[in-house]
């Protein structure tokens, strides 16, 4: 039992003093990884689905505004076991306390999100079969729902999280109401690749062999030839034209609505000449990240942000009482500070519709560098003083910035259409405590700072992606604080209408 997910109360929703105040209508940074919660849950959001053991689940979305992280809310309702129970779980255990891993969000777009759930009750996670598939929709003026998917693994050819991608696109008639879900697979031949879509349309499967040559990443030191996804990205347009990322490599491109799809092959940047020497070493999101910006004037962008990092600067001399005789507790408080790499981040630019990897291009305001970063909020200096560790000054919450340990950026558009980037920072990589803080890419100011929640994302890597489905929860006319907060209660009553699901599996071998 100790290896089940413990149900969490959701943290309270902000005031909006405290960046609780949506009414722009941006994008929001969604935590990945659902809470669930031993009571159930309602709001304005609350979408009720069916898993395919025939128990029920709700999923409610909670929204803040960035750097803050919006989150999803699970409740499963009911016993996860029939009355015999099995060998490790005894018959009438609570759903909510028999989960080894908690929903998460594979992908977004527009009013969709794709989730994956794994069964209460289920003990062998690596057997796809016990997970499902779930479209949650956000539907202005009307219920929102949470359909359940056909299996997308039929024979066990399991995707990863990270090779698919949910996408809105227009019907027919002029509706919005279908979408496609396509995933890429590698296979034995590293030129050939196994596309696996789903139509909302049809409700049936079509899978296609694709290939294309790899390129390498031109002048780099090293020539990688294999694509390796780390993540997938939606252009869109007519054609559903989607991109499956190797933050090491580049990005294949793909129209896949149409009938004989093809790869399109684009190399990223060369990596910056400080990172060359860890090119294919690690996790390629710590110091990369690449996302899709649709622009104020309404053409779409693809913006590509690299960190770089050195040497911090020496720590200054310890400050001590001009009659203190004893240097022994100064000594001490000094060897207790670190100084973490300090970074700079460059971002690029490529044009869509995507033409050569030439295009590729710096941005005007190509680069941020933490030790230009403009500290003047009052609210984020009493935020960023008192952490441990980081200054011998203070009265120097800029100092105390560059000093904390960051990776992992995000990039997205605020409303006003400019350009930030949010990055994970902990004083330490050991250090359970965790802020997302939000920096300007044009002014060079610190917009936000905002703590994790250490009861579930206390360890160093990204917790969160940036989407835009916090702009289809509300109609045109009504205001957006209108979304009622939270409720928790023991029970919910009333019927529900379920969406029947189809039997066929999508993207099956």
């Amino acid at each position: 039992m100790n290896d089940f997910v413990p149900c969490l109360v959701p943290p309270p929703l902000p005031t909006e003093e405290e960046g609780g105040d949506l009414s722009a209508r941006g994008s929001v940074l969604l935590d990945t990884t659902a809470y669930i919660s031993a009571a159930a849950v309602s709001n304005g959001t609350t979408a009720i689905g069916e898993l395919s053991t025939g128990r029920r689940i709700h999923v409610s979305l909670c929204l803040a505004r960035p750097p803050r992280l919006s989150y999803l809310c699970a409740h499963f309702p009911g016993p996860a076991l029939p009355p015999s129970g099995t060998r490790y779980l005894r018959s009438g255990t609570p759903a909510v306390r028999c989960i080894k891993e908690a929903p998460q969000v594979i992908s977004t777009h527009a009013d969709l999100a794709l989730l994956r759930v794994p069964l209460p009750g289920a003990l062998d996670l690596c057997n796809p079969r016990r997970h499902d598939y779930f479209v949650y929709t956000a539907r202005p003026g009307g219920p929102f729902t949470l359909d359940r998917l056909p299996h997308p693994h039929p024979k066990g050819a399991a995707f990863q999280d990270n090779e698919v991608a949910i996408f809105r696109c227009s019907s027919g008639d002029g509706t919005s109401s279908r979408y496609i879900i396509a995933g890429l697979r590698n296979t034995v031949d590293g030129n050939k690749f196994k596309l696996q879509r789903y139509d909302s349309n049809t409700c049936l499967p079509v899978h296609a062999p694709v290939r294309d040559d790899v390129l390498p990443i031109p002048s780099t030191a090293t020539e990688l030839v294999f694509h390796d996804t780390t993540k997938a990205i939606v252009l869109g347009g007519p054609r559903a034209t989607i991109g499956w990322v190797d933050l090491w490599r580049g990005i294949l491109f793909c129209d896949v609505l149409d009938k004989n799809p093809v790869l399109r092959d684009v190399p990223l940047p060369k990596p910056a000449r400080a990172n060359r020497r860890f090119f294919c070493r690690g996790d390629p999101h710590c110091y990369r990240e690449i996302a899709v910006v649709t622009l104020p004037a309404g053409h779409a962008e693809i913006k590509y942000v690299e960190m770089e990092t050195r040497p911090g600067e020496d720590l200054p001399p310890p400050r001590q009482p001009v009659d203190s005789d004893d240097d022994s507790a100064s000594d001490d408080d000094n060897d207790d500070l670190h100084v973490a790499p300090y970074w700079k981040a460059t971002i690029w630019t490529m044009p869509v519709p995507i033409g050569s990897w030439k295009d590729w291009h710096k941005d005007r305001d190509r680069r941020v560098d933490v030790t230009d970063i403009l500290v003047d909020n009052p609210r984020h200096c009493d935020l960023l003083l008192p952490l441990p560790r980081l200054s011998t000054d203070p009265e120097s919450a800029a100092m105390s910035l560059r000093r904390l340990l960051t990776c992992y950026p995000t990039l997205e558009l605020d409303a006003n259409g400019e350009l930030v980037i949010y990055l994970l920072s902990k004083g330490d990589s050991m250090y359970k405590e965790g802020w997302v803080i939000a920096v300007g890419a044009r002014d060079k100011k610190l917009r936000g700072i905002a703590e994790l929640d250490i009861r579930k994302n206390k360890y160093f890597r990204r917790y969160y992606h940036h989407t835009d489905i916090s702009k289809y929860l509300m109609d045109s006319t009504a205001p957006f604080q209108s979304i009622p907060k939270l409720r928790v209660s023991r029970t919910i009553t009333g019927d529900y209408q379920l969406r029947p699901t189809t039997p066929q599996g999508f993207g099956a071998a």
